[in-house]
């Protein structure tokens, strides 16, 4: 799971994000370490946008190396980001406008001992809109979730899938994804293929690492070429709630459908799991709706174990849930051990 520290959160500028870009993954890591040293400089408008003096920023290299002592991979992307480019697009029905602009002039690692090692980077002077602007809209990312995903195009799929996640959908011609994505003509050019090595992987690293769940659907065919796809994006936490309520519905319409006995035995195997005295279980067995609301709590709770959320005790929380502790039973009815 991400981490909820404000400090953690970083800002892309849209036009930015929609920028099609030679990162590998270790790159991608160091720009967005620059977008968190940059945080305090981005607003609505930069006023010294035509000064020609570069950016300069010392970046703690650890953000990068995540604690690792093999500067091997860091020294690799030193040495090509400054060959990098952003290519973009921002024609119009009737201009034209596109190109490509290399956005990192200068990169160095410096380590001593006794004090931390640090990476400089220059970044252009013409990129000072692109790094800063946010005016035309910004996306906000959790940067320890990006450390944490192993493919560029997963980090690509969650900076372009975070972008539309208020709007909740987002369709796209699969050729401009691809260019987004910086694939090249050749490479996953079969759909079939590309869903796999793209799509679905990048789905279950958003899943496990980024709070995010997205799914998709074919927007547009041409003959049997699919064309464009629609995806549907949800935080993570809700679409697990729309997935156990779906749960929920289906164990109770199945229980619905038992014989008298086969619905006490899978009471029974339910019941086993909680400390109850006879009459709370009778009371919640000879009500419909009690019965109903009883599996529906069990599946929450085994639930919330499943996603290490376990609750302290699951008797209590059950009871607490059904409103057990507010019914009153005889004093020689009660499990006193229950509501301490």
């Amino acid at each position: 799971m991400t981490s909820d520290d404000h400090s953690s959160i970083i800002r892309i500028s849209n036009v930015l994000n929609l920028t099609r870009q030679e990162f590998t993954v270790i790159e991608k890591h160091i720009l967005h370490c620059i977008l968190k040293d940059l945080k305090e400089q981005q607003s609505l408008l930069i006023l010294d946008v035509e000064n020609k003096e570069p950016i300069s920023l010392v970046i703690d290299a650890s953000d990068v190396l995540k604690n690792s002592k093999n500067t091997t991979p860091l020294r690799d992307a030193l040495k090509k980001i400054t060959t990098r480019n952003l290519f973009f697009d921002f024609s119009k029905p009737k201009s034209e406008y596109f190109g490509s602009i290399t956005p990192f002039s200068y990169a160095s690692y410096e380590a001593k001992q006794g004090t931390k090692a640090k990476i400089n980077i220059d970044i252009n002077y013409k990129c000072k809109k692109l790094f800063l602007e946010l005016a035309k809209g910004y996306t906000n990312l959790q940067l320890d979730a990006i450390i944490t995903l192993k493919s560029e195009y997963s980090i690509r799929m969650y900076e372009l899938i975070s972008m539309f996640l208020r709007q909740g959908a987002w369709t796209v011609k699969i050729e401009k994804l691809r260019d987004l994505l910086n694939l090249e003509q050749t490479k996953y050019k079969n759909y079939g293929m590309f869903e796999k090595r793209i799509l679905l992987y990048s789905q279950k690293e958003l899943w496990e690492h980024c709070n995010l769940h997205f799914e998709w659907e074919i927007a547009e065919k041409k003959g049997k070429k699919i064309t464009a796809l629609t995806f549907h994006i949800k935080e993570r936490d809700k679409q697990e709630r729309v997935e156990l309520n779906e749960e929920i519905k289906q164990t109770i319409d199945y229980v619905k459908s038992l014989s008298p006995i086969q619905v006490a035995n899978t009471y029974n195997m339910i019941m086993s799991k909680y400390n109850l005295s006879q009459k709370q279980a009778d009371y919640i067995f000879t009500d419909n709706n009690r019965l109903n609301e009883f599996i529906r709590v069990d599946l929450i709770i085994e639930d919330k174990i499943v996603r290490g959320k376990a609750p302290i005790d699951r008797t209590k929380y059950l009871a607490k849930s059904l409103g057990l502790d507010k019914v009153k039973f005889k004093e020689s009815q009660v499990n006193k051990e229950l509501f301490r």
